[in-house]
């Protein structure tokens, strides 16, 4: 990643207009999607006095059984925007994950699994996620003490197959087992990459296999942005879960096995109609900060942030559209703010490097 030091005056002229923003700008801009966020939250609590209306987009599902199924009781999928659990007519279909889209990319956004959540996550990516699946792990399963998501996949050999019993709230025959196939650390994204297999039966009595590619990063403190070399780790990782999406027929084997393509089109060249399934301990702020980048970047490759209008800032959409599909994402000012900062730097790189190639030329 090229060097957060302040870019020069010609630097700056080429940069896009939301790039050359001041601070107060940014920040002005993260005041009016909280209170944005602050109203829609607002209007999903307001009780339906005309029983003729349909409810608030921004409404969520209530009571006991779906309660016990979050980790946070403030962060809660929408209810008109959520993922619902193929189960039996009747029983509870409720996870807290979010289906999200922002242009052609499709992802999932879910809290980290519960320990009685385990088989609810499985039984959604069974049903959503076409193989291979893509899992990206921006938690580690406890922070400060606290645990932020349940061990829910073969740690080691030892530890494999992780079985999926029966859900007693919901016995329609869902059982399976998790396969860790291979296990390896990537030094450069600083990930670590599980190759698993989910071999389930659904319903019906139907098998289904499907291949996952997990990916853990565990350098990003919850609330806070990667540092140092974890930043520039981060946006490999970032290239890594798309170019691991990839359709098996595209994808090769030194993909499959961990590697990835350096070039920075890789972003833009991989088709993502399947959906990535990210998550962090909320599934909101580290969660919507890395899809929110993913996307971002992916405009950036394919020269999309080229030529904007002085007015149009797309990390300011980007966020809103994110909130808009479920709530909280991008949670703090400081996860807000490392979007321009990351956006700057890669802009900054790439002008670097097209100024480089034109002075070659000349």
């Amino acid at each position: 990643m090229a060097s957060s030091s302040t870019p020069s005056d010609s630097q700056q002229q080429q940069l896009p207009g939301f790039l050359r923003q001041s601070k107060a700008d940014i920040h002005a801009k993260f005041t009016d999607l909280e209170w944005q966020q602050r109203n829609r939250l607002l209007q999903g609590t307001q009780p339906v006095v005309d029983a003729s209306e349909p409810p608030s987009q921004w409404s969520r599902l209530t009571g006991d059984a779906i309660k016990g199924r979050n980790r946070y009781l403030n962060v809660e999928p929408y209810a008109g925007n959520r993922i619902k659990l193929r189960v039996a007519e009747g029983a509870n279909d409720y996870i807290n994950a979010s289906p999200i889209q922002l242009g052609q990319r499709k992802y999932i956004a879910t809290q980290g699994p519960k320990d009685t959540s385990v088989g609810h996550f499985y039984r959604m990516l069974a049903a959503e996620v076409r193989s291979p699946a893509v899992v990206v792990m921006l938690t580690q399963t406890h922070e400060s003490g606290k645990e932020k998501c349940f061990q829910y996949y073969p740690l080691t050999a030892e530890e494999s197959p992780l079985v999926i019993p029966e859900d007693e709230t919901a016995p329609d025959g869902f059982t399976g087992e998790v396969t860790l196939e291979a296990v390896a650390d990537d030094e450069r994204s600083r990930s670590q990459l599980r190759r698993l297999k989910l071999q389930a039966k659904d319903q019906s009595g139907a098998d289904h296999e499907t291949d996952i590619r997990h990916l853990l990063f565990s350098g990003w403190p919850d609330f806070l942005i990667p540092e140092g070399e974890d930043r520039d780790a981060l946006i490999k990782l970032i290239r890594l879960s798309a170019s691991l999406n990839r359709p098996e027929s595209t994808s090769t084997s030194t993909e499959t096995n961990g590697s990835y393509n350096s070039h920075a089109d890789s972003f833009a060249s991989t088709e993502q109609d399947n959906p990535r399934i990210i998550h962090c301990s909320a599934g909101v702020g580290r969660s919507g900060t890395f899809i929110a980048l993913d996307f971002l970047l992916s405009l950036l490759h394919s020269n999309q942030l080229d030529g904007l209008p002085e007015d149009v800032d797309p990390i300011a959409d980007t966020v809103d559209s994110l909130r808009q599909q479920r709530m909280m994402m991008v949670q703090g000012e400081s996860q807000y703010n490392f979007l321009y900062e990351v956006l700057r730097e890669q802009m900054l790189a790439r002008l670097d490097g097209s100024n480089a190639a034109a002075g070659a030329q000349s």
